[in-house]
């Protein structure tokens, strides 16, 4: 979905227009596939994270996730590099995005646009490790529960600002509203409520905060795309359709799940891991890629156009195969250590 956004964005420099009209469609809605995203991660984190406890069960949640995002980050990060470097830019200004990218720095810019959103994982995972840490005092629970406040009050403002004030509303909407949770919190909080919920925990209170939280995502994703590109009703049920599915899928998961054989299993798994190493590599190989193969297919006509969209969606997916296959040489190092305390995601 997000690949298919940035796809329709596409623009050629010689050329007047985008490269592929035809994807429109996802021109402003394609990218809630972010939004949608970080639901699945505060779920999968909350079942992750669950029964940790102290610094060491932080720092074990802690190197899982650095295993699970780093070394596909890496590998794509210098390939960013590469096709930027090949594309003409100079290498020295090059560097520091990429050690940005690498380190997972708040401050930008980065070697992929991207890459924002690995950096706004990585503060949630920060703050579920600080939770670990002062487990039980703190639960996970709590930690939803704080989120959603937060961001429910940022996004009531941010909101405000939008009908009054769209100088202040900019403001609001910078890059660090975004690190910091306070725009996309409620995200994180209706996944990790949603687990609470599917679990067995289904309090007035936590009924009433799902609710709330499902509401300012709605909010978050109209608001915002309204301001930008008119799209927010059809982004808003575009999410609100794909996280139905979700809760759908989790909570028939047991009976798709022993229908499947190892193999099955096992190319589920494979194409997760592709997911990953697509969204990282889509965007700026990925339009690099475009803008070689458009001097050979140039995008004179609705054919040329769908062949080139073809060879170029091409050449990324081998390039994600090849990133899904190092990665797991990158990992190995790494895997210094097998937590049986947590459940790898």
């Amino acid at each position: 979905m997000v690949l298919l956004y940035h796809f329709a964005t596409f623009e050629l420099p010689e050329a007047s227009g985008r490269v592929f009209p035809f994807l429109w469609r996802f021109d402003g809605v394609g990218d809630v596939g972010v939004e949608i995203f970080f639901v699945i991660s505060g779920f999968v984190i909350s079942m992750s994270a669950e029964g940790a406890r102290s610094l060491a069960g932080a720092l074990r949640f802690m190197h899982l996730r650095a295993v699970r995002i780093l070394p596909a980050l890496w590998i794509s990060s210098l390939i960013a590099f590469a096709a930027l470097a090949f594309a003409g830019e100079e290498i020295g200004s090059l560097v520091p995005p990429l050690i940005r990218s690498s380190v997972l720095s708040p401050v930008g810019p980065y070697i992929d646009g991207v890459v924002w959103s690995l950096v706004v994982e990585a503060v949630f995972y920060l703050m579920v490790g600080i939770t670990i840490v002062f487990a039980p005092r703190v639960s996970l629970e709590s930690l939803a529960k704080i989120l959603c406040a937060i961001s429910t009050l940022y996004l009531v403002v941010w909101s405000v600002a939008f009908l009054l004030d769209k100088e202040l509303f900019a403001a609001l909407s910078r890059f660090p509203s975004k690190v910091f949770l306070l725009r996309y919190g409620v995200f994180f909080a209706l996944g990790m409520l949603l687990w609470l919920r599917l679990r067995g925990s289904r309090s007035v209170t936590e009924n009433g905060l799902l609710l709330l939280a499902g509401f300012m995502c709605l909010v978050e994703i109209f608001v915002g795309r309204v301001f930008l590109w008119g799209t927010g009703t059809a982004a808003a049920l575009l999410w609100l359709t794909a996280v139905g599915l979700m809760v759908l899928c989790i909570t028939h998961s047991d009976r798709f799940e022993v229908q499947l054989s190892d193999l099955q299993r096992k190319t589920v798994r494979y194409l997760g891991s592709l997911s990953y190493a697509l969204y990282l590599n889509h965007y700026t190989f990925g339009g690099s890629i475009v803008q070689s193969l458009a001097t050979i297919l140039p995008p004179v006509s609705p054919a040329s156009m769908s062949l080139l969209f073809c060879a170029s969606i091409a050449c990324v997916l081998l390039i994600s195969c090849f990133v899904t296959s190092a990665e797991r040489l990158v990992k190995k190092p790494l895997m210094l250590l097998r937590e049986p305390q947590l459940r790898s995601s």
